[in-house]
């Protein structure tokens, strides 16, 4: 037998000699994976199936820069139990283990003029909160084709992107119901009230004159000359708008600064939008429209990777065990941020702002000491006893409406992770 088929054999013939000990995958048995993560996790007292118990993990490979944190404020809760950078995350609760992807929720918390909606599915796994302000509105270059009574147009103020068609007789007055407007697939929209009743004013035969057009923010320079009449094209370009990006994360709180660029009108994204993966939808912008939209991991929408490769359901003890397949984080990761993370309650009330005010426990104090970076190829065990912040009995995050008997349920005092090479 080989030294990795005699792993393999001792690593099963271990964990099945533990009671309840089960297999993921269809029918309770799966592919023997070619290298796993051994999670074991200890509370205070026995583990409560009404609680839920949770490891995430960060495979954004940024060298723990941000990491996964119990949620401790609101009101903006999320998921109810995490914020910072999740990527993944495995959860217990009511007698089931089960693997996730995690999925980031766009949240509107405030907009303003231009902004209309924002959307999408954003990628990446930092939570946290954006901040988009309008700098600069760059008009649309406007072009004019044909020949008739207009000699040139300027746009003034015209943020509606499309085609405006007419015709003139000779003597520069519009050829009744020639004058239509198209608006751009992107960057354009409806006319609005105003805007209408000038075109319907101008197609009831109207003299042009160089204001014609003003409702729509262009202005118009006529032609001379003993007969205008003719067929003209007017297009005017999509306005852009500069835009300020401040991401503040939720793990550290650090806020990062950057550009972008968005369209006017539009709900598509542009080629370096304020989020990736977000669409903005817009009307016409000024300089100062504000977006502020946070990003929260949502465990109701994660995606389900089913149960871990092997687990052990903790059957009144005090300890949880689990074995997950590597490549079900991603491939080719060299570090990994992971917090322990555990609650008596999801929290979604929107009055709850105060960490007293629930029961939850994470690594370190506070929570918040993840294992920043842990590197799964070098195939070294970690633990609770040699990690730079131990974790304690009796945390404060503890505090909250709880009996001593389910603050000890999700007191976490022990963990350790150990990465093993099957095959």
């Amino acid at each position: 037998m080989s030294r990795r088929s005699l792993l393999v054999a001792l690593l099963i013939a271990a964990l099945a000699g533990l009671s309840g000990c089960a297999r993921g995958g269809e029918g309770g048995i799966s592919p023997v994976p070619e290298a796993v993560l051994e999670i074991v996790w200890q509370m205070a007292g026995p583990v409560n199936d009404d609680f839920y118990y949770y490891v995430a993990f960060d495979t954004d490979q940024d060298e723990g820069a941000d990491f996964p944190v119990p949620v401790a404020s609101g009101p903006y809760w999320g998921n109810g139990w995490g914020t910072g950078s999740i990527t993944h995350f495995l959860e217990y609760h009511a007698g089931q283990y089960q693997l996730y992807a995690a999925d980031l929720n766009v949240v509107i918390r405030d907009l303003s003029a231009g902004f209309l909606d924002v959307s999408g599915t954003v990628s990446g796994g930092d939570a946290g909160e954006y901040t988009v302000t309008v700098t600069a509105v760059n008009l649309g270059a406007v072009m004019l084709t044909g020949t008739g009574a207009i000699d040139g147009v300027t746009n003034d103020s015209d943020q509606n992107a499309g085609t405006l068609e007419l015709q003139t007789n000779a003597n520069g007055a519009v050829v009744p119901g020639s004058v239509v407007f198209t608006p751009a697939v992107d960057g354009g929209r409806g006319l609005d009230a105003a805007e209408q009743a000038q075109l319907d004013a101008l197609n009831g035969g109207a003299l042009l004159a160089v204001d014609s057009l003003d409702r729509l923010g262009l202005t118009l320079t006529l032609a001379t000359g003993p007969d205008l009449s003719g067929s003209q094209t007017i297009e005017i370009g999509a306005a852009t708008a500069d835009v300020d990006v401040a991401f503040e994360s939720a793990s550290t709180g650090e806020v990062s600064a950057d550009t972008a660029t968005l369209t006017a009108n539009s709900t598509q994204a542009t080629a370096d939008p304020p989020i990736p993966g977000a669409i903005f939808s817009t009307g016409d912008l000024v300089v100062g429209d504000q977006a502020v939209v946070g990003l929260e991991v949502v465990t109701a929408t994660g995606t389900s990777l089913g149960p871990p490769y092997m687990f052990v359901p903790p059957n009144g003890t005090d300890t949880l065990r689990a074995t997950i397949d590597l490549a079900n984080l991603g491939l080719n990761l060299t570090n990994i941020s992971i917090n322990f993370i555990t609650t008596t309650d999801l929290i979604f009330d929107p009055t709850v702002t105060n960490p007293d005010q629930h029961t939850y426990d994470g690594l370190g104090p506070l929570g918040n000491d993840a294992l920043r970076i842990f590197d799964p190829t070098e195939f070294m065990p970690i633990n609770n006893d040699g990690a730079f912040v131990r974790e304690l009995e009796g945390d404060s995050t503890l505090l909250g409406p709880a009996s001593p008997e389910e603050q000890a349920a999700v007191d976490i005092v022990d963990w350790q992770i150990t990465p093993r090479l099957l095959r």
